[in-house]
Formats: structure tokens, C-alpha cells, sequence
């Protein structure tokens, strides 16, 4: 598969399990006094990116959340990322974001099986350095990263406090180890890119 082509998969996952939200995503970021917004939480420059290609979005750009909200305008702008527009703008970014991820990922020896990389890829919204990082430090210690199954399991065991995640949110992070794997597992890749069955492949499992 193609860069493009693994990025177009891993887009299509982050839609598929909402695990970042949806289109019509608007949330103030844990971040600060701003609006998190779309099917990847962008925040910052990136959303004012995303708005200011989106007819009507320019008015949201710079503001604070709460200005926003107090103006009674958060489901106007949950609207426009909804609309056919915004969901266009939305997917050419997410496919974007997603090309870096797999140019990040494909510098880590032996993470060359396709599933694989579409996996790691879905996490790289939490933060693409961590998940680099992550991944890299178990190869070193021998873990099979050409294996579906050994990610899920690194990720759903390892991951949230590698990442110095809150121990409450320990469940949640499983539990999208689980669901992501779940989706890529079952995902046709045979059909439009010829990769062998899942299961079937030259890489153990």
C-alpha cells in the first residue's frame, strides 16, 4: 500500500469509530479556553486552518470557547463542520494529518505490515511523538510489532501510562485498544489493495 493509501485507511477508521468524534464535534480543549472541534479534535492553528477553508468559518477563528458558548453560537458551529462542506474540508485535513503519521511510523524498523500501521496510525491523534516513541521502545524489547494482536495488547496494556495518562482513564484507553483492533482486524484490505487475508499474511500473528 501506498502512503496515501494506508493514510486514506487510517482516516476512514478515525470515521468509521468516532474515537476522536464525529464531524460536528465541538468541545472546549483540556487544553485551555478553546474550542476542540471536528472528527480529530483540532485545536489551535489547526482548527482555525479548518475553518478558514470552510464557507462561514472565518467568524469562528481566534475565539475563545467560552465567547462561543456565551454567544449561543456552539451549535451553529457544530452545524457548519457538519455540513457538506465541512465534512470535505474535514477529511482532505484528517487524510493530511494522516499522511504524517505514516511517515512518522514508517521510519520504525520491521512496522511494515499494512494492518499494522493503519493500528498504530489511529493512535497518532493522541499524540504522534508518544506513539512513535511507544512503539519503538517495545521493538527494542523484543515485542512483535508485524502482529495485530501484540499491538492490541502493548496498547490496551501499556499505552495510557506510557503516555502519563490519568489512572482513571486506564479503562477508556483499553477499551479503544480493544474497538481498534476490532475495526482494523475486520477491515477489507484484499479487495482494493490485494494485502492477503488477515490471518494469512507472511508475518506471524
Amino acid at each position: 500500500m501506498t502512503k496515501h493509501e494506508i493514510a486514506y485507511e487510517i482516516a476512514r477508521g478515525l470515521l468509521e469509530t468516532g474515537v476522536e468524534g464525529g464531524y460536528d464535534a465541538v468541545s472546549c480543549s483540556t487544553g485551555g479556553n478553546y474550542p476542540s472541534i471536528g472528527c480529530s479534535q483540532w485545536e489551535g492553528g489547526r482548527a482555525n486552518d479548518l475553518l478558514s477553508k470552510i464557507p462561514g468559518g472565518a467568524r469562528f477563528i481566534g475565539r475563545a470557547y467560552n465567547d462561543i458558548a456565551d454567544a449561543g453560537e456552539l451549535d451553529e458551529l457544530a452545524e457548519l463542520l457538519d455540513s457538506e462542506a465541512g465534512q470535505r474540508v474535514q477529511l482532505e485535513q484528517l487524510i493530511e494529518d494522516c499522511e504524517g503519521y505514516v511517515e512518522e511510523l514508517q521510519t520504525i524498523v520491521f512496522l511494515d505490515d499494512s494492518r499494522c500501521i493503519i493500528y498504530a496510525g489511529m493512535w497518532c491523534p493522541t499524540s504522534t511523538s508518544v506513539v512513535n516513541r511507544f512503539i519503538r521502545r517495545r521493538q527494542e524489547r523484543g515485542y512483535n510489532i508485524r502482529s495485530l494482536e501484540a499491538l492490541r495488547d502493548m496498547f490496551r496494556d501499556e499505552y495510557a501510562a506510557a503516555a502519563c495518562i490519568p489512572a482513571n482513564c486506564y479503562e477508556g484507553y483499553a477499551n479503544r485498544a480493544e474497538n481498534t483492533y476490532q475495526y482494523v482486524a475486520a477491515v477489507d484490505l484484499t479487495t482494493a489493495y490485494g494485502v492477503p487475508v488477515y490471518g494469512e499474511g507472511p508475518f506471524g500473528r
